[in-house]
């Protein structure tokens, strides 16, 4: 109960930051137009680490990092801020944040539509780390390096946001912690009763273990410490962990579809 009612106290504070938020991006910047979407729009459940999304139209070229410095003032403790420009948004995420499409009001369909968004974006950037592959014989410069640690950085970046939802859609708690990140991935792994089907198999959680190491160190270290023998495998294996990932995926919402009827 204490939790509930925890949940709705942040909630409350978020919607009024939100549209603080909102009227700044439009009088503070003049920006065409803001849009709140996500959780605090209804889009999906909301739950502690829920933030704050909105997409901004219009916002002029060079002022982005000052309207976040600025909203970031009005934030509750705690509270984080995901501001969208549209002009770089998918065309799925900019038309979902201006309501042109609407998020589907049973949950299963709800969470397809979620996960497949973000399905589609990983496979940009698979698609992105293979362009700028070329299997180099010698050690790539240090930026190139950092090029390469970016995308798979931003792939479990990615992986991650799909394991979120699922909890959250599924009415799975999140783990807590900080090493929270990796015993998610170890639920990943199992059935949960009532609630929801393992999503993928222990093969899989041991290969993109490795891609959540390297997102922490990629997190925690400086460019120039990047080792090239210990990246590029992780490059090198990208599309395959893509491919196995987003087959045990869909498997997973097959199945949780068959067991919901």
């Amino acid at each position: 109960m204490k939790k509930e009612k925890r949940n709705d106290e942040r909630r409350k504070a978020a919607e009024a930051a939100a549209q603080e938020c909102v009227r700044v991006l439009k009088e503070k910047f003049d920006a065409r137009g803001a849009y709140l979407f996500g959780s605090l729009r209804g889009d999906s459940p909301f739950n502690e680490r829920s933030d704050i999304d909105i997409a901004v139209e219009g916002l002029a070229p060079g002022r982005y990092i000052d309207a976040l410095v600025t909203l970031y003032e009005l934030l509750p403790e705690g509270m984080e801020l995901d501001l969208v420009p549209l002009e770089s948004a998918t065309p799925e995420l900019a038309a979902l944040a201006k309501g042109e499409i609407k998020i589907p009001e049973n949950p299963i369909e709800a969470l397809k539509m979620e996960v497949q968004n973000e399905l589609n974006n990983l496979e940009r950037i698979v698609k992105g780390a293979q362009a700028s592959f070329r299997r180099p014989r010698k050690t790539p410069s240090q930026e190139r390096m950092i090029v390469f640690g970016k995308h798979v950085h931003d792939f479990y970046e990615g992986v991650e946001r799909i394991f979120e939802r699922i909890e959250k859609w599924t009415e799975v708690p999140l783990p807590i912690g900080e090493s929270w990140h990796t015993f998610l991935l170890q639920q990943m792994e199992h059935e949960v009763q009532n609630r929801r089907p393992a999503v993928i198999d222990h093969a899989s959680a041991l290969r993109l273990h490795r891609y959540l190491r390297f997102r922490h160190l990629f997190r925690h270290t400086y460019g120039y410490e990047l080792v090239w023998d210990e990246l590029r495998p992780l490059v090198e294996g990208l599309a395959e962990v893509f491919e196995v990932f987003r087959e045990q995926i869909h498997r997973f919402l097959d199945a949780l579809t068959k067991t919901n009827r």
